[in-house]
């Protein structure tokens, strides 16, 4: 019998798109690596080819950051379970990539800091109601696909554009009309190279 972790990471790189989650959650991990005051100046925008892109706010931190890349990609890579992380590229300066609207009320700093609704957390829970999961499992699997719903909620609070097939959020570094994953599915492409 093969437990259920296993064939959850299987089953992971067999998705289309496996590599863009995997990318996504090396962008989701920057702050918690590399720490707060880091992360104050300098932010994960786009994950592409193995490299992370960082924006950062002048060239005293790149350089600093340029001194610890590789121990960076370490730690990201070992955070995410991964090993598709091989460069960082950092980008001085420019306007930091955040998207604000006028006459919005005030944001939270951090998709963390998102209270989900009770239709959100109910609907989480049905979905687990005929599966038979370790309670661990259980737990660990519920709180990503909880984190997942407060930055979608976070994204969509801060006026990303949302995709025009699906609804989710645009997040990337250029402007596009469709997310990632309708993109892949347009394409037709099913397996991973």
């Amino acid at each position: 019998m093969i437990p259920i972790e296993q064939l959850l990471v299987k089953t992971l790189k067999k998705l289309p798109n496996a590599k863009q989650i995997k990318g996504q959650m090396l962008i989701d991990a920057w702050s918690e690596v590399v720490g707060w005051q880091i992360a104050a100046k300098a932010k994960a925008t786009m994950f592409e080819n193995g490299i992370l892109f960082v924006w950062v706010r002048d060239s005293v931190w790149a350089q600093h950051l340029s001194l610890q890349k590789k121990q960076i990609i370490g730690s990201l890579n070992k955070a995410v379970r991964t090993n598709i992380l091989t460069n960082i590229h950092f980008q001085v300066g420019g306007k930091e990539p955040i998207l604000i609207q006028a006459n919005q009320p005030e944001k939270k700093e951090n998709w963390r800091e998102q209270q989900l609704e009770g239709q959100n957390l109910q609907r989480i829970e049905k979905a687990f109601e005929n599966v038979t999961l370790t309670q661990d499992l259980e737990k660990i699997i519920k709180s990503f696909f909880i984190s997942q719903q407060k930055r979608i909620q976070w994204y969509r609070q801060q006026g990303y554009p949302l995709c025009t097939v699906c609804g989710m959020p645009v997040v990337t570094a250029q402007r596009e009309e469709i997310c990632l994953c309708c993109k892949t599915e347009s394409t037709g492409q099913t397996t991973i190279n």
